[in-house]
């Protein structure tokens, strides 16, 4: 036991075992991660249910001022991966949104995909937004480093274990629209950048533990306990 604040703590045996997110291990090398970087235009991938606290409505806002290529087309693409069916309502909007922006020649909704489909289209993106008002761990930023793919995420909630700013992603405040949009310029503008963020996200995902090492050390707590 120890005191804290005056008070006696008593404190319990415990143990942090990170989740880990290995079903797509082996999904590409760094010399793909690097040649995909100089691709056009940048493809911008949001994987999640669409529900609010996931945070579309801020990235749409924020691809709304998307930078143009020398042939006036938008430089980037937004693709939507998640059930449109947990929040029907907010969904609707978002899908209205898109129209009402001028949006829809740019941005796919996909709703949710099976491995297979889904491991396509990490394959072939450059950045992972998911800019949640709360994530209690963000399980999805690593799934997306383990194809290379900078994540971008907020301040709000667990995000800032797995980001680390201007290394694998960025982290912004929540609702903020113009610090994403700026993020975003830098990326499809910038492609080494964009390479060494890609690069180093994979490298951030090789030191998660598999399932068997996460999987075993809470085996073996466990058996501590009870031998």
């Amino acid at each position: 036991k120890s005191v804290v604040n005056g008070l006696i703590v008593h404190e319990k045996p415990a143990i942090v075992a990170y989740p880990p997110t290995d079903r797509f291990a082996d999904a590409i090398s760094e010399e793909e991660i690097k040649a995909r970087a100089g691709e056009d235009p940048l493809r911008i991938l949001f994987l999640g249910n669409v529900i609010k606290r996931k945070g579309l409505h801020t990235l749409i806002k924020a691809v709304s001022g998307a930078p143009r290529g020398a042939s006036q087309q938008p430089a980037i693409r937004l693709e939507i991966v998640g059930s449109l069916a947990a929040e029907p309502h907010y969904a609707r909007k978002m899908r209205e949104l898109v129209m009402v922006s001028g949006l829809s020649s740019i941005i796919t909704f996909h709703s949710s995909l099976k491995d297979e489909p889904l491991k396509q289209k990490l394959q072939q993106a450059h950045v992972l937004i998911v800019p949640s008002s709360y994530e209690g761990f963000g399980i999805v930023y690593l799934e997306g480093m383990a194809f290379g793919l900078p994540a971008i995420g907020t301040t709000a909630g667990a995000a800032s274990e797995i980001i680390s700013n201007d290394e694998t992603g960025y982290l912004i405040e929540p609702g903020d629209s113009t610090a994403l949009a700026a993020h975003i310029q830098s990326l499809a503008q910038d492609r080494a950048l964009l390479a060494r963020l890609s690069v180093n996200a994979r490298r951030r995902y090789l030191q998660q533990p598999e399932w068997a090492e996460s999987a075993g050390r809470i085996r073996d707590f466990l058996s501590s306990m009870v031998g």
